[in-house]
């Protein structure tokens, strides 16, 4: 018998649990994490410019831990830092084929999909898009577009949606924050 309260907790999953699903997958396969080098060094750079403190309100919030593995797999299976995965599905499309530890996720793990925190996939997604946004302007530049713009471009760039569209939101307030926290003048 299914018990609604499983039901209701089948699909959060908090740094604990993914742990645990984790540590399954490398005992089971014997293999270590395949996150690339690129997708591990823009979590770090996202935590130096401080894009994992900041909320959907452009306020410091529970930070986020970039340097922690369930924050670097989030960011490895969206394909930040890397090509091999098309598409939000990539992951356990492609990246069964070549990473046994997604493979054994995929179809071992008990949890329906441990990468579905619509949480955590946001900030990461839009820590991300910030810190790319900012990553050519300098502290203290003088006219430069305001946060709004800046982040409208970027995401038409990549043919993105802008129109209510809360990833665009969260991802424009943190550019707008790293802009005044850097003393930043926008026209």
């Amino acid at each position: 018998m299914i018990k609604l309260k499983d039901l209701l907790l089948e699909r959060d999953i908090n740094e604990s649990d993914f742990m645990k699903i984790l540590n399954a997958a490398k005992k089971a396969t014997g293999a270590k994490d395949k996150i690339p080098s690129e997708t591990k060094r823009l979590c770090n750079a996202v935590q130096k410019e401080g894009f994992h403190k900041i909320d959907y309100s452009g306020k410091p919030g529970l930070a986020r831990k970039p340097k922690q593995p369930m924050y670097q797999y989030y960011a490895y299976t969206m394909g930040w830092g890397h090509n091999k995965f098309k598409g939000p599905a990539g992951w356990h499309l492609d990246g069964i084929k070549f990473d046994p530890i997604l493979k054994w996720i995929h179809h071992e793990s008990d949890h329906s999909n441990p990468f579905d925190d619509s949480y955590l996939k946001k900030h990461v997604s839009t820590d991300m898009q910030a810190y790319q946004i900012t990553a050519n302007i300098r502290p203290g530049s003088k006219d430069v577009e305001p946060a709004y713009y800046l982040t409208k471009d970027y995401y038409k760039s990549f043919d993105m949606y802008v129109d209510r569209n809360s990833y665009f939101d969260m991802a424009s307030v943190k550019v707008k924050w790293w802009l005044n926290k850097n003393k930043v003048e926008t026209r």
